[in-house]
């Protein structure tokens, strides 16, 4: 199973380096054009959005009125992280700032593939 990552990334240079960072680790990454494209929310581990200022909330938020529930980290400018119990959006796994270790976004992404792994041999076994 191929496995990705959507990530939405405007307003700053850092979206290369995220890119660049989950190519590395053998994960295909994802730039959809509108919030509209359901089959790549679907396919993907989790959304990667990465937008300045509150761009980042407010796209988050577009996605969930659209429907799309994929798991989300929020990258953000550092000193504007709010608590993961103060967004009412639903399925936020984190709040990051910009300039935190990368080993954190990537602990999060390991989780994810861990989690899709267990569900696919789950659904496996079930058929």
């Amino acid at each position: 199973m191929m496995r990705g990552i959507c990530l939405i990334s405007a307003g700053h240079d850092g979206g290369q380096n995220l890119a660049g960072l989950f190519r590395a680790c053998c994960l295909e990454v994802w730039t959809p054009q509108s919030v509209e494209d359901a089959r790549i929310y679907g396919a993907a581990l989790c959304l990667v959005i990465d937008m300045a200022g509150d761009a980042g909330y407010r796209t988050l938020r577009l996605f969930r009125e659209y429907g799309i529930t994929t798991p989300a980290l929020l990258i953000v400018d550092p000193g504007c992280e709010v608590a993961i119990s103060q967004l009412n959006y639903g399925n936020v796994m984190d709040v990051i700032p910009r300039d935190a270790n990368p080993l954190r976004i990537m602990r999060w992404i390991q989780s994810m593939i861990a989690a899709r792994s267990v569900l696919d041999q789950a659904q496996r076994l079930s058929a």
